[in-house]
C-alpha cells in the first residue's frame, strides 16, 4: 500500500470527524446526545412510541458502550433536557422521559439536521451517498473483525 494513499485514508477521516463536529455545533449538542434526547423525546421518527429508551438499541446504533450512554444521560440531565425518575411499578427500572427544554432542543436539533442533510444529499447525489454509506459499512465490519483477532 502506498504511503500517498494511507495519508489521504487518515486525512479523510479527520475531515470526516469534522463534519461530524460541525452537525453538533449547528445543532447545539453532540451527535450522541441529539440521537438519544431524540429517542426519549419522540422526535426521532414518525411511529416512535419511544417513551423509554432502548439501551441495547442505542448501544447498537451508536457502537457505544452502557457506561457511555450513562456518561450522555447524565449530560442530557444536567442540561435540564431529561427526567430519570424510578418505576413505582418496578423499582429496578428506571423510566427516562424529556422535560420541555428537551423536547423542544430535540425539535430544534432535528430541524436543523434535517436542513444539513438535505443540503448535503442535493449536493452530494443520493446515489453517491447510497454508495458512501455501504463502503463505510463494509470498512467498519472490517475493522470490527480486526478487533475481534486481537482479543
Amino acid at each position: 500500500m502506498s504511503s500517498e494513499l494511507r495519508e489521504q485514508f487518515f486525512t479523510s477521516i479527520v475531515h470526516f470527524r469534522k463534519l461530524e463536529s460541525s452537525f453538533s455545533s449547528e445543532c447545539e449538542m453532540q451527535m450522541n446526545e441529539m440521537v438519544i434526547l431524540q429517542s426519549i423525546a419522540g422526535t426521532c421518527c414518525r411511529e416512535c412510541p419511544c417513551m423509554n429508551l432502548d439501551v441495547p438499541k442505542i448501544q447498537k446504533k451508536l457502537n457505544i458502550s452502557k457506561p457511555a450512554i450513562s456518561y450522555i444521560l447524565n449530560t442530557l440531565e444536567k442540561k435540564n433536557y431529561i427526567i430519570r425518575e424510578i418505576d413505582p411499578k418496578d423499582r429496578r427500572k428506571v423510566s427516562i422521559s424529556a422535560t420541555p427544554e428537551g423536547k423542544a432542543a430535540a425539535e430544534q436539533s432535528k430541524k436543523k439536521f434535517d436542513e444539513l442533510w438535505n443540503e448535503i444529499l442535493t449536493r452530494f447525489g443520493e446515489d453517491n451517498m447510497r454508495q458512501l454509506i455501504g463502503l463505510m459499512g463494509e470498512l467498519d465490519e472490517l475493522y470490527m473483525t480486526l478487533g475481534e483477532k486481537k482479543e
